[in-house]
């Protein structure tokens, strides 16, 4: 069950956002990677303005909601709706499901162009959900996003975005597979309620048997066709990633690696907050949000460990694990 599809309130308030500027700072890295709590502990720094989940399922509602006091409600709805569903965190992860919960703008591009990357065509949607969010927020803070689809997009967004910063997150290739496999089979063992409001694929795949069916064979533990080909995918992003940083200047992007955020996230949240050049107004230890989790490989992933180490030893040299 989901929520009914709403109409478009906002149109008649697009005028009051027309000159709003933005200053857009982007969470970066490979599905899987740690980009979801790395933006959680970020926005609790209270220095950004972020996207919610509340932003993405009433994107159309969001000015009409704000100018009408009527954004309390809204959220509180979706609330009830969450604990209806009796679904209280994403299941591929430990995050807790709120309206105000931190998520990716590549499932509002999905809506509206089919694409969950920024490209020239749907450029104008992302501007626009920038400029609601600097609206309806803090219009002095920066605006901080995050999608891993992404990822290999950089040299694009900056040239669109010349004032944009970068804070690249890396996780060790084979926990990063791993965590992969294990998300996809959880999503299509059991329908993702949260997911389907937010992914219009997603809920294609469960509208319809044989799809769905399809899916669970390419992602089974018995016949892993998928496997191969997010192998693949991750090395190609992977070798795109070390031939196009070269062209961003090292002032405009930090790398951090997700097993460092997992052992010293005070140390690292210090460190992306003195290079973005914010300070926190929320002063607090972040140690808590996280905490390192013993992997537990999946016997697809240790068949091929010898494989993806090989492909990958230029990144992982480059991110300091060998």
């Amino acid at each position: 069950m989901t929520q009914p599809i709403t109409e478009n309130l906002d149109y008649k308030y697009l005028d009051k956002i027309k000159h709003i500027k933005f200053q857009p700072i982007f969470i970066l890295g490979l599905h899987r990677s740690g980009t979801s709590i790395l933006y959680k502990i970020l926005s609790a720094t209270q220095s950004f303005n972020i996207v919610t989940a509340y932003h993405l399922i009433r994107y159309d509602q969001l000015l009409h909601n704000y100018i009408n006091d009527l954004e309390e409600k809204a959220k509180n709805d979706l609330k009830k709706f969450f604990k209806k569903q009796s679904q209280t965190t994403r299941e591929i992860d430990q995050l807790h499901i709120t309206p105000d919960m931190p998520e990716e703008y590549g499932f509002l591009l999905a809506k509206k162009d089919k694409r969950s990357e920024l490209n020239n065509k749907n450029l104008p949607v992302f501007i626009e959900l920038c400029k609601k969010i600097q609206y309806i927020s803090d219009k002095n803070k920066p605006i901080l996003l995050k999608n891993p689809y992404d990822f290999t997009n950089f040299l694009f967004i900056k040239k669109k975005f010349p004032n944009s910063k970068f804070i690249f997150i890396h996780r060790h290739p084979l926990n990063t597979l791993n965590s992969q496999l294990n998300a996809m089979r959880k999503l299509l063992k059991k329908k993702n309620h949260y997911m389907t409001l937010l992914s219009p694929g997603y809920k294609k795949v469960y509208d319809n048997k044989i799809l769905l069916y399809y899916h669970r064979i390419l992602y089974s533990h018995y016949l892993p066709l998928r496997l191969f080909t997010a192998v693949r995918k991750m090395i190609k992003n992977i070798n795109y990633f070390l031939k196009d940083i070269e062209h961003l200047k090292e002032e405009d992007y930090i790398n951090i690696r997700y097993e460092d955020l997992c052992r010293e996230t005070n140390k690292i949240i210090n460190g992306i907050t003195s290079f973005l050049d914010t300070n926190p107004q929320q002063s607090r230890d972040y140690s808590g949000f996280i905490s390192p989790r013993k992997t537990i490989f999946l016997r697809e992933t240790k068949m091929i460990k010898n494989y993806i180490l090989k492909k990958t030893g230029s990144y992982l040299s480059y991110c300091g694990y060998i």
